[in-house]
Formats: structure tokens, C-alpha cells, sequence
């Protein structure tokens, strides 16, 4: 299933993790490697992350471990659907939605 992943880092972390050896790139990096997001941004004046991935279970609790161990919060995953594939998956569901109504 597509993602959309969202994670704030909180300040005191963020902080901590700038001045670590190597800083957060190469946590960030794992990451972009590890779940190749097909879209990925970082939120300019602050340190969140917007990331869409297809994942399946194992992966959303590996990121939730890596995001909340490396950076102290927590990843919300918010399910997606690709705008051109809406129509179509609307209209099958509505039908159903239709039966139970």
C-alpha cells in the first residue's frame, strides 16, 4: 500500500543529531535507500519530512523503529491513492457502499 509518511523531529533531537559525527544525512539517507520513496521533501524552516512509499507491514514497523530511535518521535502513515487511479476506485466503491445501503 502507498504511503504518505510524515515525521517532525522534535528540537532538543534535531539538535543533538546536527552535531553528532556525520549529522543526519546519513540516517536520512538510509532511509531514501532503504524505503525509495517515489516523492520526498523536507519542510524548509523545520525538520520535517514528507515522504510517499509503497510499504507493506514489516516496513511501516522498521521505519516507525529507525524514525523513533534515531529521532525520538513518531512517523504517521496516512494511506494514498494515485489521483488518476481515484476515479476508477470510487466508482467500485460506491457500488459496493450502494449494496449495504
Amino acid at each position: 500500500m502507498r504511503y504518505l509518511v510524515y515525521f517532525e523531529i522534535p528540537a532538543d533531537e534535531g539538535n543533538r543529531l546536527d552535531f553528532e559525527e556525520g549529522g543526519p544525512g546519513p540516517i536520512l539517507g538510509h532511509v531514501m535507500d532503504r524505503f525509495a520513496p517515489e516523492a520526498s521533501y523536507t519542510q524548509a524552516g523545520m525538520r520535517a519530512v514528507f515522504m510517499v512509499a509503497d510499504l507493506d507491514e514489516a516496513q511501516m514497523t522498521e521505519l516507525m523503529l529507525i524514525v523513533s530511535k534515531k529521532f525520538g518521535t513518531y512517523p504517521e502513515f496516512t494511506p494514498v491513492i494515485l489521483g488518476a487511479a481515484t476515479p476508477e476506485i470510487a466508482a467500485k466503491a460506491i457500488e459496493e457502499a450502494k449494496k449495504a445501503l
